[in-house]
């Protein structure tokens, strides 16, 4: 860009004035002719004294001219900087896209990490509760069978001596006068019923024989001298 300009404290001044022949003319003393480019100033021409319009044009077309390649160049490195910043500007882009794409691919692989670790802690503890329920539960039935065990052994040792065939064959020892909760005792010790809640029943007459006749005689409760009973599950 060509730029003209005055320092009235340094450079004088300029003033428009006419000829005596009515032509006008500028008076300028020290005045400068510029090239101003990115910040850069050169001097191009220093011009001096009264010139007229058509002299300052003919001035500014000469400077133009002689420093035509001046300005071609500036241009083109112009045009150099702003290529150079638009392509950093463009690899700053591609580095940052490229950056959050690895972030997102980190973000990731840590979930992923994680989800994992959390499964794998999962399982870990879902095996050792069953590991524990299974403890438990063989316990449980170890205290059970030791229990029925010791109430087998109780009653056996409660039975009076006398003999009483089961439908399975086996005989156990009774007494006539002990009550009909007896009768509950030896199917207890025979141990062929896995069930623990059931009922002696005569079949005829039907005759249940609850908790309220286990109090009973074998005679009061009807099943002396002989009496047939079923055994049914309670529900």
């Amino acid at each position: 860009m060509l730029d003209e300009f005055t320092d009235s404290d340094m450079a004088g001044d300029v003033d428009s004035r006419k000829s005596t022949s009515g032509s006008k003319h500028i008076d300028v003393r020290y005045h400068w002719i510029r090239n101003v480019l990115d910040s850069k100033l050169l001097q191009l021409e220093k011009v001096e004294g009264p010139k007229s319009p058509e002299e300052m044009l003919t001035i500014f077309q000469r400077v133009l001219e002689k420093s035509a390649h001046v300005l071609v160049a500036a241009r083109l490195d112009a045009e150099e900087r702003r290529t150079n910043v638009r392509l950093r500007e463009e690899q700053d882009a591609a580095y940052r896209v490229a950056l959050e794409a690895d972030q997102a691919r980190e973000r990731q692989r840590k979930e992923e990490q994680e989800r994992l670790a959390r499964e794998a802690a999962e399982a870990e503890r879902k095996q050792k509760e069953e590991e524990e329920a299974r403890e438990r539960a063989a316990h449980e039935a170890a205290e059970k069978e030791a229990a029925l065990a010791r109430m087998r052994e109780e009653k056996a040792l409660s039975l009076a001596a006398e003999p009483e065939r089961f439908w399975c064959g086996s005989q156990l020892e009774s007494a006539r006068e002990r009550g009909s909760k007896s009768l509950y005792d030896y199917v207890d010790l025979l141990g062929c019923l896995e069930v623990e809640s059931y009922s002696l029943v005569s079949n005829f007459p039907r005759v249940v024989h609850g908790p309220e006749k286990l109090s009973m005689s074998l005679k009061e409760a009807g099943l002396h001298p002989q009496a047939s009973l079923l055994v049914e599950f309670n529900s």
